[in-house]
């Protein structure tokens, strides 16, 4: 009769065991509605920062005699007067990023793991593979995007915007290998595929998932110029990611990407190249024709070895949140995150 009611009291409190086990395990996987709020916590909070920044220095210049032109952009003078504003300027966005990364997972109660980013479980050759992607895409797109789109933005008007950070010799050039190559790789491969895009196939196919993560990442650029190739960049990373479910292969992508493009910048500044061409219909003709090969490789690249590779996920902790607000499958802040881009990007353009 004792045995019989032990065993009953032991059965009851493992499984009440079980129950609390779970309640208080994190959750190691993203909704559709994490995404419309990170997408709109990365857009506003590092807005609302930056101004602040700059608002604060220019006070504090100015209250030491200081003076400017005032028909001039004032940030933008406080940027080209004050190299190290430059510099704390270009890193802040980026670190805001990685702070709305690890604030939000911990308020939401969820496992930092969750964005599947992984040393143990990389292999070499995708690593390396990785490397030469980055650095092929900047090849194959930079006359499309800098000669061709880039000239075109310049006949109608249209502002592009720069580096705050000068690159003129091999200091500044680590420089911004570090502050504009390797964190915005880390902080925003965290946000763009290690929440937002894991976040959207939770409500779309992983193809639609793919397209609103690039154009969420165009968008987050606020520059009409910096938008084809940031939404090109974007699905294909995102691509990799539901390939692979780690993390690691598209940073390297994004930060062999980046690299490529600052040492290009670099080498420009220095007189060593130039990219100023007679922009011809066969020039166009020639860029085309070079960022198709870099489409065509990928192609090759993703169907005859991502798509091979076999990922296992197990969504793991109890989903405690409220339904989204939303419209259709879109979340009300995502929606209102696009609109702010768009008239953000209107503003840069015509400003």
């Amino acid at each position: 009769m004792f045995g019989i009611l032990f065993l009953m009291c032991y059965y009851f409190y493992m499984e009440n065991l079980k129950e609390l086990k779970k309640a208080f395990q994190k959750r190691n996987f993203y909704t559709t509605k994490d995404s419309g709020s990170v997408f709109l916590y990365s857009l506003l909070l590092p807005l609302i920062l930056g101004f602040l920044f700059i608002y604060v220095f220019f006070m504090i210049i100015s209250a030491t005699g200081a003076s400017f032109d005032p028909e001039a952009n004032i940030a933008q003078e406080l940027l080209d007067s004050y190299v190290w504003v430059g510099v704390v300027f270009a890193m802040l966005s980026q670190l805001v990023f990685l702070g709305i990364y690890f604030a939000y997972n911990k308020i939401n109660r969820i496992s930092q793991k969750s964005a599947n980013f992984s040393f143990k479980k990389a292999d070499v050759k995708t690593s390396l593979l990785s490397v030469f992607l980055g650095i092929f895409f900047v090849c194959c797109a930079i006359l499309l995007i800098e000669c061709c789109f880039g000239e075109f933005f310049k006949v109608i008007g249209v502002n592009g915007g720069g580096s705050s950070i000068p690159l003129d010799n091999v200091g500044w050039l680590f420089v911004n290998l570090l502050i504009l190559g390797i964190l915005p790789a880390v902080s925003e491969e965290l946000l763009f595929r290690g929440v937002i895009f894991q976040g959207l196939k939770e409500k779309f196919s992983p193809t639609v998932s793919i397209l609103l993560n690039g154009l969420i990442f165009a968008l987050v650029h606020q520059n009409i110029q910096q938008f084809i190739y940031p939404f090109a960049l974007g699905c294909v990373l995102a691509l990799v990611m539901q390939r692979t479910n780690n993390l690691l292969y598209p940073i390297l992508i994004h930060t062999f990407n980046n690299f490529s493009t600052i040492i290009l910048s670099y080498l420009i500044n220095i007189n060593v190249i130039s990219l100023s061409f007679n922009i011809t219909w066969w020039f166009v003709l020639i860029a085309i024709v070079l960022a198709g090969v870099g489409g065509l490789v990928f192609w090759l690249v993703d169907k005859y070895y991502l798509r091979k590779k076999k990922v296992e996920f197990e969504k793991e902790g109890e989903l405690i949140q409220s339904p989204p607000i939303s419209f259709g499958k879109f979340p009300l802040t995502m929606i209102f995150g696009a609109v702010i881009s768009i008239i953000l990007i209107v503003i840069n353009a015509i400003g």
